[in-house]
């Protein structure tokens, strides 16, 4: 299948999931820059969540575009 049709058929789905992507790198770009004011621990902490929020998006964004549900 041509995949800007796959684009097309799945727009919410992975419009959600590009949000969540999204959502990720920005708070990760937050905590970079203010890293200075806050522990070590709470960046590393939260340098993590980024990474787990922004791999669940991208797994679900190519899970969704090429295995999901079929209309």
């Amino acid at each position: 299948m041509d995949v800007l049709y796959l684009l097309y058929d799945r727009a919410i789905p992975l419009a959600l999931f590009m949000t969540l992507g999204v959502f990720s790198l920005s708070f990760a770009y937050a905590l970079y820059k203010s890293k200075q004011r806050l522990s070590k621990w709470l960046v590393s902490i939260g340098m993590s969540f980024s990474l787990f929020l922004l791999l669940v998006s991208t797994a679900s964004f190519i899970f969704t575009l090429f295995f999901g549900y079929n209309a």
